[in-house]
C-alpha cells in the first residue's frame, strides 16, 4: 500500500496538477491562480515559482515574474535549468548583467546546457561581441548538430563579424543536411550577395516559390536600410536585388571606418554604371550618394550617379497634385510681405544639430523673413522643436508623410524659397522637389557635384569651395558667398563643458585632434594623417567620441601604416576639464574629401 502524502503535500500536488491542466487548456488566469495557491503552501518550491513565472510572462507581466523568481534565486542557481529560467526572465526585464551571470552559472552546472549557450551567444551578438558569439554558437552546433537554428545562428554571427566566406561555408554544409530549410536558404542567398556573388545569389533566389520569395523579402528588408535611422533609406525593392544587400553591408562597415571592401564596392558601382549605360536601365543611386565621395570614383562616375538618381522622381505624383502656381498668394499671405523660406533638415534628435539650427534661426531678421522648418526625425519628440519655435514661423515633423502628402503640406505655407539641407538623409525627398514646392529651390552645399537642374535652381557654395579659377560650368548654377557659406555659431555657448579638452595627455607631446563622422572619413585622409604621425614620432592623435568598433578599425589601419595604435587616443569628451591634468590639442586635422563639419 503506497504511503499517504501529508495533507499539505497532497494539496500542493493537487494545485500543481490543476494548474498544469488549466495551462494546457489555455485558461491562463485560472492556471496562474492554481500555481499561486501551490506557492502559498510551499513558498520555497522552485517548481511552483517557475510555473508561476511562466504564466506571468505569458500574461505580459515580466516584472512580476522576475520578482517571483528572485524570491527563490539561490535555489534556482543550484540547477542549470533553474538558473536558465532566472536568466531568461532577467533578460526580458533588461537586467542583462544578472542574466549573463545566471546563464554562466548554468554552464558551470552543465557545460553543454543548450539554452544557456544559445542565449549567451545572442547576448554577445547584440553587443557586437562577435568572436564570443561565434564560440557559443559553435558549441551549440557541436552539442546538437541536428538542430538547424544553431547552424544559422552561427552563420548570422559570422556575418556580423564580416566573415562572409566562413558564414557561407557553414550554410552550405547546413543545406546539405537540411536541404528544404527556408531559414538556411534565405541566409545563403543573402551571404552570397554580401560576398558580391550576385549571379549565384539571384539564381538561388529564383528557385523559391511565391510564399518563400515573400519570406526572403521580409528577411532582407531590415538589411536594406542603414542602422542610422536618420541616414537615407533605400527605396523599397519590387523584386529581390542582391546589389543593395552588398552595398548596404559595405556602407554599414564604412560607418565604423572599416574600409576593407571599399575597393570591391567601387568596382561594382562602376560596373553598375556601365551596365546602365549599355542597357538603358537606370538605377536609383540615392543610397550611394552620401558614401560615394569617399570611394575611388572619379567626377564623371559621381555625375552619372547624380543624373540617374534625379531622373525619375516625381513623375508618378504629377497627376494627383495640381500644377504649382509660384506667384499666386492666398489668405493671410496676401498681406504678409516677408520672404517665406522653408528649411528641410534631416533630424532634430541630435542636440548639436538643434543648437546650430537654433542659432541660425535666431540670427535672421524676422521682420524680413519667415522661416519654416521641416524635420524628418525618425522618432520625433515634441520637445525637440520647442527651442526653435520662438524664431520659426513653424516647425513640422515630416517623416510620417508620403511624398505627395509632404508636397501638399509644404505648399500650404506658400514658400518663396525652399532650402534643402537634408541631403543623404531620410529628409532627402527628391520626389517632392521634382513636382515643385517653391518658386526657388536651393540645395545647401553637400558635395562639389553637379546640381540636378530638375530639382534645384541653385546650389549654395562659396569662393573657397568653388574658387574663381575653377571651371564652374560643370557644377550648375551656384550661389557663392564671398568667404564661407557656413554659419559661425561658436559665439553661442550652450553652457556645457567644451569638448576640446584632452584629459591626462602628456604636456610635452604634440597633440593632433579631429572631430569627424566615421562614415565621412576616407582611407586617403586617414593614410595622410598616419604619414604625419610617422614623421613626428612623439606626436599623439586625439580622436574623441569614436565608438569601440571605429577604434578597432582605425587601430588596425594605423598598424598597417606602421604607426603604433597606442598613439591614437580614443576617448569620449571630458565632462569637466580639471586644471593641471587637461590640455587643449595643438592642431586640428580635417578629412581631405569631406569636411568633418562637427564641433
Amino acid at each position: 500500500m503506497p504511503a499517504l502524502l501529508p495533507p499539505e503535500s497532497a494539496a500542493f500536488a493537487e494545485w500543481m496538477r490543476r494548474g498544469t491542466q488549466l495551462h494546457a487548456d489555455g485558461q491562463l488566469e485560472q492556471a496562474l491562480t492554481a500555481f499561486e495557491n501551490a506557492r502559498a503552501i510551499d513558498p520555497a518550491s522552485t517548481h511552483a515559482a517557475s510555473a508561476t513565472a511562466t504564466l506571468l510572462s505569458a500574461l505580459s507581466r515580466p516584472a512580476a515574474a522576475y520578482k517571483v523568481l528572485q524570491g527563490v534565486e539561490l535555489l534556482l542557481l543550484e540547477d542549470a535549468d533553474g538558473a536558465a529560467n532566472l536568466a531568461i526572465v532577467a533578460e526580458t526585464c533588461g537586467d542583462l548583467d544578472r542574466a549573463k551571470k545566471a546563464y554562466e552559472c548554468a554552464l558551470v552546472l552543465n557545460f553543454d546546457h543548450l539554452r544557456s549557450l544559445n542565449n549567451l551567444g545572442l547576448l554577445a551578438a547584440a553587443q557586437s561581441q562577435w568572436s564570443l558569439a561565434v564560440s557559443y554558437a559553435e558549441r551549440c552546433v557541436a552539442v546538437d548538430p541536428a538542430e538547424p537554428s544553431y547552424r544559422h545562428n552561427l552563420a548570422d554571427f559570422l556575418a556580423g563579424a564580416c566573415c562572409y566566406a566562413q558564414a557561407l561555408t557553414v550554410l552550405e554544409a547546413a543545406s546539405q543536411r537540411f536541404p528544404e530549410h527556408l531559414d538556411i536558404m534565405v541566409r545563403r542567398i543573402a551571404v552570397l550577395a554580401f560576398l558580391g556573388e550576385f549571379e549565384k545569389s539571384h539564381a538561388l533566389a529564383a528557385t523559391l516559390d511565391g510564399p518563400a520569395s515573400v519570406y526572403l523579402q521580409s528577411f532582407v528588408s531590415p538589411m536594406l536600410n542603414p542602422s542610422d535611422q536618420n541616414r537615407l533609406s533605400n527605396p523599397a525593392p519590387v523584386a529581390y536585388d542582391p546589389l543593395p544587400l552588398f552595398t548596404g553591408q559595405v556602407f554599414k562597415a564604412m560607418s565604423t571606418c572599416d574600409w576593407r571592401n571599399n575597393g570591391k564596392l567601387a568596382a561594382i558601382l562602376r560596373e553598375s554604371l556601365a551596365l546602365a549605360a549599355d542597357t538603358g536601365q537606370k538605377r536609383d543611386f540615392r543610397d550611394v550618394l552620401f558614401y560615394a565621395p569617399t570611394l575611388d570614383l572619379n567626377k564623371s562616375d559621381l555625375a552619372q550617379m547624380h543624373q540617374m538618381s534625379h531622373a525619375a522622381p516625381g513623375s508618378a505624383l504629377h497627376p494627383r497634385l495640381p500644377v504649382f502656381r509660384p506667384l499666386r498668394k492666398v489668405g493671410a499671405r496676401i498681406a504678409d510681405a516677408r520672404i517665406h523660406v522653408g528649411l528641410a533638415v534631416s533630424s532634430l534628435a541630435d542636440p548639436l544639430q538643434r543648437l546650430v539650427l537654433q542659432r541660425q534661426l535666431a540670427l535672421h531678421n524676422h521682420k524680413r523673413f519667415a522661416i519654416h522648418v521641416y524635420a524628418s526625425t525618425q522618432l520625433p519628440d515634441l520637445a525637440h522643436g520647442e527651442a526653435l519655435r520662438a524664431n520659426a514661423a513653424s516647425v513640422v515633423e515630416t517623416a510620417h508623410f508620403s511624398e505627395e502628402e509632404l508636397a501638399a503640406r509644404i505648399r500650404l505655407d506658400q514658400l518663396d524659397v525652399f532650402v534643402d539641407m537634408g541631403f543623404a538623409s531620410s529628409g532627402f525627398r527628391p520626389e517632392v522637389l521634382a513636382i515643385r514646392i517653391a518658386p526657388v529651390q536651393i540645395r545647401q552645399l553637400s558635395w562639389p557635384s553637379p546640381c540636378p537642374a530638375r530639382l534645384y535652381d541653385y546650389s549654395v557654395s562659396d569662393r573657397f569651395i568653388h574658387p574663381d579659377n575653377l571651371d564652374l560650368r560643370h557644377y550648375g548654377p551656384l550661389l557663392r558667398f564671398p568667404h564661407t557659406c557656413w554659419l559661425a555659431v561658436n559665439s553661442h555657448s550652450s553652457g556645457a563643458a567644451s569638448p576640446l579638452w584632452a584629459s591626462s595627455l602628456p604636456v610635452s607631446a604634440l597633440v593632433f585632434c579631429s572631430f569627424f563622422e566615421p562614415a565621412s572619413l576616407d582611407l586617403q585622409s586617414f593614410s595622410a594623417w598616419m604619414e604625419i604621425l610617422a614623421a613626428l614620432p612623439d606626436a599623439l592623435f586625439y580622436l574623441p567620441g569614436c565608438t569601440a568598433a571605429t577604434a578597432v578599425h582605425l587601430a588596425r589601419e594605423a598598424a598597417s601604416a606602421g604607426v603604433d595604435p597606442a598613439r591614437l587616443v580614443f576617448s569620449q569628451a571630458d565632462s569637466s576639464p580639471v586644471f593641471g591634468c587637461t590640455r587643449l590639442p595643438d592642431l586640428f586635422l580635417d578629412p581631405l574629401r569631406i569636411s568633418a563639419a562637427r564641433g
